[in-house]
């Protein structure tokens, strides 16, 4: 049998030394990549001398001082990391390119976005200059446009939702009800506010219409309705179990259970253990997601289009374990092994319907665990989120864990719960001199 070629090019690192190196010269470490008949290389930021370079597992050795390990753990999930973007990329394409290689070694990966990396302020802008130039809309529907892209930028800015661009595809249903309730929140008028609305739905549909955004999340943000639902829903009033309620489904006895209600209570406690997953990302999780070798889930999220890697904890590979062999294709068995997920519309209609149905079980496995709340699917994400908090996770991680589309979310969301903690800890503190 012939050598099987790989699937996708995968890095190693080389010390790149001249034909007749100085023994005591330190030379730059090289992550390399052989694509297309081309070598695709890129600098590391650091050097080593020959004697401190392992060649063949192309690690630094302990000869190199006492942060060896420190970088050698660098170079891994800088590797990892790569390798990662490049198969990803063969997976959305079907080839890789060393251009686009080169990209991924010096960090850019907006080859992989939906939105090629495209800012959303300066396409909003563009989208409502093309429009006026072609005279669809009038000059102060223009300047009024503009007027609002520039306070939804303020908006960014004020969270410090994010470190760099803010692209097309991060736009989601939730950051634009938070950008609506920062408006209402600086007293401005439901008619202005209605206004930034409009004005944000037309630049995701255009950008929707050209395939940078998907077109369930444009229609999401279409159909936000500002009397109804902003301000009312979980950023006012979040509902989450406790540790000692949690305990409680834990330990229930699964002998006072049908078996569907014992389903429903793994399905729950693996959203909690696995960063409180959204039920759509529960729905449609694949073994195909699933890396029990790794200890994580890499998936692209249904809510936002983000794709995420969640580390998975003891006990949700304990329940992972428990449902291997039940399904082929999807986790949980909440869709059909043969179910197609680019049709986005079938996805939602089963989505809610499931939804419903679970939550009816919950209510009855919450009598049986003698809880008196109403339990829903979504309180296992925010019993997550919440406990984490309180157990001192920043609240980056938090949100990035969480797949929120903006730490801005995430602060709204946790805000009061924040303040307890930072209470708390201001409590602690000893001025007893």
């Amino acid at each position: 049998m012939g050598k099987t070629s790989k699937l996708f090019p995968t890095g190693r690192f080389l010390l790149r030394t001249p034909k007749t190196p100085d023994k005591q010269q330190a030379y730059p470490i090289y992550l390399y990549y052989y694509c297309n008949g081309m070598q695709i290389r890129g600098n590391v930021g650091f050097t080593a001398k020959i004697e401190d370079w392992n060649r063949k597992t192309g690690e630094l050795r302990a000869s190199y001082g006492s942060d060896y390990k420190k970088r050698n753990d660098y170079l891994h999930k800088l590797v990892k990391k790569v390798d990662g973007c490049i198969f990803n990329y063969v997976e959305k394409n079907g080839h890789v390119t060393p251009s686009a290689i080169k990209r991924f070694i010096s960090g850019d990966n907006t080859l992989l976005r939906e939105d090629r990396g495209i800012g959303f302020l300066d396409y909003a802008r563009e989208v409502l200059k093309k429009k006026y130039d072609d005279r669809k809309i009038r000059v102060s529907t223009y300047k009024n446009g503009l007027t609002n892209i520039n306070r939804f930028e303020n908006f960014l800015m004020s969270g410090e939702s994010k470190d760099g661009d803010f692209f097309i595809g991060d736009i989601s249903e939730e950051i634009v009800r938070d950008f609506l309730l920062w408006g209402l929140n600086r007293g401005r008028k439901h008619d202005t506010v209605e206004k930034y609305l409009e004005t944000i739905s037309k630049v995701c549909t255009h950008a929707s219409e050209h395939g940078l955004l998907a077109k369930t999340i444009a229609q999401s943000i279409a159909d936000i309705e500002l009397n109804h639902g902003i301000g009312d829903d979980e950023h006012k009033s979040v509902k989450y179990l406790t540790r000692e309620e949690l305990g409680r489904f834990v330990h229930l006895d699964r002998s006072t259970l049908s078996r569907r209600q014992a389903e429903v209570v793994d399905t729950f406690l693996f959203s909690f253990y696995a960063c409180g997953l959204r039920i759509s990302d529960m729905i449609t999780l694949r073994w195909s997601d699933v890396s029990l070798e790794r200890k994580e889930i890499v998936k692209t999220q249904v809510k936002t289009r983000g794709r995420s890697i969640i580390p998975l904890t003891d006990e949700a590979i304990k329940i992972l374990e428990k449902w291997k062999g039940k399904h082929k294709v999807f986790v949980f068995g909440l869709l059909p092994d043969n179910f197609d997920l680019a049709d986005e519309e079938e996805l939602r209609i089963r989505r809610n319907s499931i939804t419903a149905t679970v939550n009816k079980s919950l209510r009855r496995i919450s009598e049986i665990a003698q809880i008196d709340k109403k339990v829903t699917f979504h309180m296992a994400r925010h019993s997550w989120a919440v406990n984490a908090l309180e157990q001192g996770m920043e609240m980056s991680m938090i949100s990035s864990l969480l797949g929120h589309s903006s730490s801005l979310v995430t602060e709204k969301v946790y805000a009061e719960f924040r303040q307890e903690v930072k209470a708390e800890a201001v409590a602690k503190l000893n001025f007893d001199f």
